[in-house]
């Protein structure tokens, strides 16, 4: 047992020192030697746990969007009322962005290359595990007769892409906002709050049954 916890911890170690690396130089300029050098491991150590780069690369995102993954399940398992369960999403992606937006700022510039490679195509399939939970979420409300039909993909598509913006603090978003060109978004507690509150009323007013 305490051979494992050791070992979890040194898996970890490497992760959190990759997404560093990873977030600052890229993937592409961050070599396996940067990463055991600046973890303070033998470079064989990481073949050893992942194998190569790549499927280091696809652990770091498969290890960050778990836990959301996660976190749907049990939303959909412990809450009946459909607007609860996307208060809940919401409230519980932003918490994470805020955390973790140096990985996320990693994954967009990844993603955004807009390439087939084997890479692309494994954080691909890691996160439409995610999507496909927010789209249960959507679709089982709507089978409920709580939301009205919707165009669901365009809809999540907003609403990640939405938080994706918002995360990598463009200058363009700053200048929007009227906030220094220097700062980044989520060192700012109040926007944390506005966001989860603009992205609440989007979705209610567009998903909600009214009877008007």
């Amino acid at each position: 047992m305490a051979e494992l916890t050791v070992s979890k911890r040194k898996k970890e170690r490497i992760l959190e020192v990759s997404e560093e690396l990873f977030a600052e130089f890229g993937y592409d300029r961050t070599s396996v030697r940067m990463i055991a050098l600046k973890a303070n491991i033998n470079i064989a150590m990481i073949s050893y746990y992942f194998g190569s780069k790549e499927l280091l690369f696809t652990e770091l995102v498969e290890y960050r969007a778990l836990s959301f993954r996660l976190r749907l399940q049990d939303i959909q398992k412990e809450i009946e009322d459909p607007m609860k369960q996307i208060e809940m999403m919401i409230d519980g992606y932003v918490d994470k962005v805020f955390v973790n937006h140096r990985f996320h700022k990693i994954l967009h510039r990844q993603i955004s290359l807009q390439n087939s490679s084997e890479l692309n195509v494994q954080i691909q399939s890691i996160l439409m595990k995610n999507i496909n939970e927010v789209k249960n979420i959507i679709e089982s409300g709507i089978k409920k007769k709580v939301f009205r039909q919707v165009d669901v993909e365009f809809l999540i598509i907003t609403f990640f892409g939405t938080v994706s913006q918002f995360s990598n603090s463009s200058g363009l978003s700053l200048s929007l906002l009227n906030l220094d060109q220097g700062m980044h978004l989520t060192q700012i507690p109040e926007m944390k709050s506005r966001m989860k509150k603009y992205l609440t009323e989007l979705f209610a007013k567009y998903l909600l049954i009214t009877n008007n």
